[in-house]
């Protein structure tokens, strides 16, 4: 490949500074984010101590909700905080001029944002809840069982939706992994709102994410209910069954029993819209 466009030894030197430029940017955050079930823990805990009813350890249910709350945090706010400075104009500027692609800073940014900040913060805060556990029998059990656990039973549920309409999905098949596109997704769609906008970075990224999902609604639902009702009314005046109901969908029936492949396969063209948006948005950013 051109030189010009990518070398591995400038990009694992930018990519080093750029990691190290996150940490100081972000890590500390990052911390308190990935340690905040610990936090809340102790807050309640201390709160019912002194209230005089002891101690109080905080359930699996609560210490979910936290944990999706501080994951949510964390993808929203990691990428404005990281590279938000790009919009503005001295320290933006400074960014234009380092020697380096518009290649090789888009996958340093791919990589600093979709995995070394997820990854980290996941490590972190998932060991911190298994420890508190551990030294803890009060706490139940840790958030990654209890997922693991949720995901065992939610297949076994559609398992038995899959028996009862002789169909087949195999939307969870793949474990976890399934799910790092989605988590992929969130992170570059707010880089993308980072580079874009000059303020309110999340709050502008999310008015736009809702007003394009009322727009493909208005345009999808009439699509996807096209001929619906009539097929619902000839169902109900000659007591189709459900499966004959369903098979009378093929568009719908294929892509049920495929779900994972639809999935995989949505989940990785957004994902690859993002990303060029992201390389363009970097290539021809102006001050």
């Amino acid at each position: 490949m051109n030189n010009d466009v990518f070398n591995f030894n400038r990009f694992g030197r930018y990519l080093a500074t750029d990691l190290r430029n996150a940490v100081s940017k972000y890590g500390i955050t990052l911390l308190v984010m990935a340690s905040f079930s610990v936090t809340v823990y102790l807050i309640v805990g201390l709160f019912s101590a002194v209230s005089g009813n002891g101690w109080i350890s905080t359930g699996l249910i609560f210490r979910l909700f936290v944990f999706a709350m501080s994951t949510l945090v964390v993808l929203i706010s990691s990428p404005g905080k990281i590279y938000g400075f790009i919009t503005e104009k001295r320290a933006g500027t400074s960014f234009l001029m380092v020697p380096v692609s518009t290649l090789e800073k888009t996958l340093s940014m791919l990589i600093v944002s979709c995995v070394a900040v997820p990854f980290s913060f996941f490590a972190i805060y998932l060991s911190f809840d298994q420890i508190l556990c551990l030294l803890d029998a009060g706490c139940g059990d840790s958030v990654i069982y209890a997922l693991n656990e949720g995901r065992a039973s939610l297949m076994d549920g559609l398992s038995k939706l899959s028996e009862e309409l002789d169909i087949y999905t195999d939307v969870l098949s793949s474990g976890f992994l399934v799910y790092a596109d989605d988590v992929a997704q969130t992170t570059l769609t707010f880089l993308l709102g980072a580079l874009l906008f000059k303020t309110a970075k999340p709050a502008k990224t999310i008015g736009c994410m809702i007003i394009i999902s009322i727009v493909l609604s208005m345009i999808m639902v009439p699509v996807i209910s096209f001929g619906a009702v009539e097929k619902f009314k000839v169902a109900i005046e000659n007591d189709i069954t459900p499966q004959e109901l369903f098979d009378s969908f093929p568009v719908l029936s294929w892509m049920v029993k495929h779900a994972r492949l639809v999935d995989a396969v949505s989940d990785t063209l957004f994902n690859l819209a993002l990303c060029t948006g992201i390389y363009f948005r970097v290539k021809k950013i102006k001050h």
